[in-house]
C-alpha cells in the first residue's frame, strides 16, 4: 500500500475525533470583534455548559492560577483577560482528543496533554518575548501541534512495531522512522487534521512544519515558535513519549528569531517553576 493510499484510509477515521465545539469557534470570533466586551464573550461561552466547567476547570489550574479563586466566566475574563479565555475555550475543546493514552508513542493517559498544554504556553510566552503580534495565534498552535498522533497511534498500530524497530535499529530519529516506514508522519496528520477542522493555514502549516521549520517554503516564525517551545518542553521531559529520541533543537530557527540561550533558559525556569503541580491540568 502506498503512501497516499495509506494517507487517505486514515483521514477517513478524523470522523472518529470531535469537531471543534461551535461555541468555542464563536468565542474566538466574538473576541475578535473590536467592540466586544466580557459579557458578549461570557453569554457566548454559556451556551455550552460542559465547554464553561471545563473552562473555570483550566482557569484555576497551576497554568492559569489567579490571585483568587474563578467561579465564573465574567470572573475569568476580568482576572485573566478576554484572549487568556478564547485560549481556555480552545483548550477545554481539544481536551477530550488530546488527554487519550497514545501507546504508539508509549504515552500513557494525560501524557499528550500535558505536553500540548506546556508547548501552548510556552510558545506564547516565547512569542510575547520577540512581540510577535499575536501570542494567542502561538499558544493555539502549541496546543495541536501533536494532534496528529492520537490518529497514528489508533489507526496504525500494526506499523507502530517497524517504526519502533527502526529507531532502535538504526538510532534514527521517530519523525524518520514514521516517513519511512508510512510515507508520511504525524506532523503531516497533525496538519490533515486542522484542515479538516477549518483552521487558518497559518496554524496549519505550523503543525506541518514544526518538527523542521527551516524547511518551510517561507520562513514563519510561528512555526518556529512552535519548534523552538516543542524543544524545550521535550528537553525537560514533559509528556514525553518514544519519539522524544532524537530530538535537537534547531539552532538557526532561534537564531532566526532572535532568542537568545538566556531566554531560553529563562522559559526552562519558568516551565519547571510548574514543578509537578502541572499534572492537575490533566485531570
Amino acid at each position: 500500500m502506498n503512501a497516499d493510499v495509506r494517507m487517505q484510509i486514515l483521514l477517513r477515521q478524523v470522523k472518529d475525533l470531535p469537531s471543534l465545539p461551535d461555541v468555542a469557534v464563536k468565542v474566538a470570533r466574538t473576541i475578535d470583534k473590536p467592540t466586544a466586551g466580557a459579557g458578549d464573550v461570557a453569554r457566548v461561552l454559556s451556551m455550552d455548559q460542559g465547554l464553561t466547567t471545563r473552562v473555570l476547570r483550566l482557569a484555576n489550574s497551576v497554568f492559569y492560577g489567579a490571585t483568587r479563586r474563578i467561579s465564573t466566566v465574567s470572573d475569568a475574563i476580568v482576572l485573566l483577560g478576554m484572549r487568556t479565555v478564547r485560549n481556555l475555550a480552545m483548550a477545554s475543546s481539544v481536551e477530550e482528543v488530546l488527554g487519550r493514552e497514545v501507546p504508539g508513542y508509549s504515552m500513557r493517559r494525560g501524557d499528550l496533554w500535558r505536553h500540548s498544554c506546556a508547548c501552548a504556553n510556552a510558545a506564547q510566552s516565547l512569542a510575547a518575548a520577540i512581540h510577535y503580534p499575536v501570542p494567542e495565534e502561538a499558544f493555539v498552535a502549541g496546543l495541536l501541534h501533536d494532534v496528529g498522533k492520537v490518529l497514528l497511534s489508533v489507526h496504525m498500530q500494526a506499523e507502530f512495531s517497524q517504526v519502533l524497530k527502526l529507531t532502535e535499529d538504526e538510532d534514527i530519529s521517530f519523525m524518520v522512522a514514521e516517513q519511512r516506514t508510512l510515507g508520511f508522519d504525524h506532523a503531516e496528520v497533525g496538519a490533515c487534521v486542522l484542515e479538516r477542522w477549518n483552521l487558518p493555514n497559518p496554524l496549519v502549516q505550523a503543525v506541518r512544519y514544526h518538527h523542521a521549520p527551516m524547511a518551510q517554503p517561507e520562513f514563519s516564525k510561528l512555526t518556529a515558535l512552535v519548534h523552538v517551545a516543542d524543544a524545550i518542553c521535550v528537553l525537560m521531559g514533559i509528556g514525553v513519549g518514544s519519539d522524544g529520541l532524537h530530538y535537537a533543537l534547531d539552532r538557526e530557527a532561534q537564531a532566526r528569531l532572535g532568542l537568545s540561550d538566556e531566554q531560553i533558559e529563562r522559559q526552562i525556569s519558568d516551565l519547571s517553576d510548574l514543578g509537578k503541580e502541572s499534572a492537575e491540568i490533566a485531570r
